[in-house]
């Protein structure tokens, strides 16, 4: 009963994103892997394995974006700031891409590069997503089996592909406190940082019953502000929360703010930046002309205001 009565309310959250009209997708096209930041960490999830159907890297036609799909090996790159200059804060950043792909420079590897450069070891998570047939023509066609899809498939996608990326997630959260003392880190000032479905991550790792992988903040980036979409339950007095959304991203609008107004009431505090315009997706450093290119000083305001960025002996 008790999995069932999960099951019903992973469905019910995520309706509202499953049941969103299907939009025209970009073409893509294949690209020869991107120089990738060295010193990435193989996370050792329970149930992950190497798959046969390689990784691959496209660009749409509508950006210069980089993503790559196909990961069955999860991977954390450490972007260590000088120990001069570290202060000891530590967040895990989680690109998104709907579960399928992982949009890892402006998402992903950007972020962190910035962060490192204000003191901040950064870890930029490459976690599994679902499986696609190779290269653009199979990212193509995956994106218009889903925009075809009925409610119900769509749902069961997000799910799964949540439920996976969560997973690294707390492996990540257990590598980056196990050896804090190595780098340099306060184990209790780990904070988890994603965007889209990287956000959505985020939220999964935050309720999931397992204190020991709770971030001691988290950012989640235009991953909606309604109900959770994984389902599960604010717990007690939850994590500092900072949301950054854009008033005019198609996927989350209109919305209730009852994520911001739920944390509160469980006694967690909340900074929220809902940027006029910037859409979905506008990552590092934010959507050109557009107010949500402010984000990145927002958060770092946010993180020397609650003392996260003060050097601790």
């Amino acid at each position: 009963m008790r999995h069932r009565t999960k099951a019903a309310g992973l469905l019910a959250a995520l309706a509202c994103l499953a049941a969103l009209p299907a939009t025209a997708q970009p073409r893509r096209v294949d690209i020869a892997p991107p120089a990738q930041p060295p010193g990435a960490i193989v996370l050792k999830t329970p149930g992950a394995q190497a798959s046969a159907t390689p990784e691959t890297w496209t660009m749409s036609n509508l950006d210069n974006v980089p993503v790559v799909q196909n990961v069955s090996v999860p991977t954390l790159t450490p972007f260590l700031p000088p120990r001069g200059k570290a202060s000891g804060a530590a967040v895990i950043v989680a690109p998104g891409g709907g579960f399928v792909l992982l949009a890892m420079d402006h998402e992903g590897w950007a972020v962190a590069k910035w962060l490192q450069s204000q003191g901040v070891a950064a870890f930029v998570l490459k976690y599994r997503v679902l499986p696609t047939e190779p290269g653009a023509a199979g990212l193509d066609k995956a994106n218009a089996e889903f925009a075809a899809a009925g409610p119900a498939a769509r749902v069961r996608r997000i799910g799964d592909g949540a439920r996976v990326a969560t997973e690294d997630a707390q492996e990540a959260m257990r590598v980056v406190r196990a050896r804090a003392a190595e780098w340099g880190l306060d184990p209790h000032r780990v904070g988890f940082m994603g965007f889209s479905a990287g956000a959505i991550t985020t939220m999964s790792l935050t309720l999931a019953a397992d204190p020991a992988t709770r971030p001691d903040f988290i950012a989640p980036v235009y991953g909606g502000l309604g109900p959770p979409l994984t389902g599960g339950t604010i717990p007690d007095r939850p994590p500092p929360m900072w949301a950054s959304q854009a008033a005019d991203d198609p996927l989350f609008r209109p919305t209730d703010f009852s994520l911001v107004t739920g944390w509160q009431a469980k006694g967690g505090a909340v900074e929220l930046h809902l940027y006029e315009k910037g859409g979905h997706g506008y990552g590092f450093p934010g959507r050109k002309s557009t107010s949500s290119t402010q984000w990145p000083a927002d958060f770092l305001a946010w993180m020397k205001a609650r003392g996260l960025l003060d050097a601790r002996k």
